[in-house]
């Protein structure tokens, strides 16, 4: 009798304790499972028990509840990561985020692509040479074990140019507002007079109406730069628009597409300006037998780019640093406001336009970004 007993007693231990290291082990597959999750990011989870043991499911809550709170926390940063994020973007200057040790950009700012004409960035060696181009800040830091470098740059120089294009053109409107609502009575008044006068009173008053027309055309020829249109961009191919502004030109111009189906996306009335405006200097610059050329090619970064070059004679430096400056001219009858409108159309149209002497040769490059 007392075995029997012993032995009932034994099997009602072992099932205790069986159903103890049972428990243990569900709740131990609970726990790995949990953290598992979390570590591959899976929050779509929910422990549930059909247990009417208050000690099971008050495990069970515990564990959704720290799966609640690490959801929480993992959400608010999220939401911090897109609200930086957003500040980043929101800024003009370009920000790289860099590896250090293996040149990876591990994050990048839509002012960096912007400016860099690349998206997605992924490697420095993609962007390296187009980074000296720029106003660079670095600095250094540790993000999750890893050397990262901080990259800030920013376009000083087209920002200048923005301000002073700017800049002038402010100054444009109010000194044509002032001369024209002067000039304008004038005219008025010399005309009335002019058809009651007579003699040498009408001679002189005759004088007045001319220069006063004169002078009102030359001060709208100065207005055009400040009421240049909206770029309307589109896509045009370059071979044959190249080849229609060499025929338009007053001189023989050899015109290089490469490739022969190379487009470019911009406002190609606004870019037709600017190349017969190019053209017209370069006729003027060269001798009856010189020579005149377009290229047009995409550069080490992409970018297409048109050549506009000729082989007269060379522009002095003192003249060179001034040519994009409105008004100035070397010309007799210039007007001085053909290249500064280029400039201003080329930065509308999300280029640029500069000078470049080589071997003797004058080159005016535009460059779409």
């Amino acid at each position: 009798m007392i075995a029997l007993i012993l032995a009932i007693a034994l099997v009602v231990v072992v099932g205790f304790y069986l159903h103890l290291w049972l428990r243990y082990r569900k709740h131990v597959h609970q726990v790995a499972f949990l953290f598992k999750a979390i570590s591959n990011g899976d929050y779509g989870f929910l422990f549930h028990t059909k247990s009417t043991d208050k000690n099971e499911r008050q495990i069970v809550q515990s564990l959704n509840h720290v799966k609640e709170v690490l959801q929480r926390a993992r959400d608010e940063q999220i939401q911090r990561e897109r609200y930086y994020e957003q500040i980043l973007d929101a800024v003009d200057t370009g920000i790289l985020v860099i590896d250090d040790e293996r040149g990876l950009v591990l994050q990048h700012n839509q002012a960096a692509s912007r400016l860099l004409q690349r998206d997605p960035i992924t490697h420095l060696c993609q962007i390296k040479s187009q980074l000296h181009e720029f106003a660079i800040r670095d600095t250094y830091t540790t993000l999750k074990d890893r050397h990262v470098r901080i990259v800030g740059f920013s376009d000083i120089k087209s920002e200048l140019e923005r301000q002073e294009i700017d800049t002038w053109v402010k100054l444009i409107r109010v000194l044509t507002h002032e001369i024209m609502n002067t000039l304008t009575p004038v005219i008025s008044i010399s005309k009335t007079l002019l058809d009651e006068s007579e003699g040498a009173c009408r001679e002189g008053l005759q004088i007045i109406y001319k220069t006063s027309n004169e002078l009102i055309a030359f001060v709208d020829n100065y207005r055009k730069f400040t009421h240049l249109p909206q770029p309307i961009p589109d896509t045009f191919y370059l071979n044959p628009f190249l080849e229609r502004m060499a025929t338009l030109a007053a001189h023989d111009v050899a015109v290089r597409v490469t490739p022969k189906d190379l487009m470019v996306y911009a406002d190609e009335g606004l870019i037709a300006r600017v190349v017969t405006n190019l053209l017209k200097n370069a006729t003027e610059a060269i001798d009856t037998d010189g020579h005149i050329t377009i290229s047009a090619y995409t550069d080490a970064e992409e970018r297409v780019v048109i050549d506009v070059t000729n082989d007269g004679r060379p522009i002095p430096p003192e003249i060179a640093s001034n040519i994009f400056v409105p008004f100035f001219t070397t010309k007799p009858e210039g007007s001085g406001i053909g290249l500064p409108i280029s400039r201003q159309i080329m930065g509308l149209s999300n280029g640029s336009i500069s000078l470049v002497e080589d071997e003797g040769k004058t080159t005016f490059r535009l460059v779409f970004y």
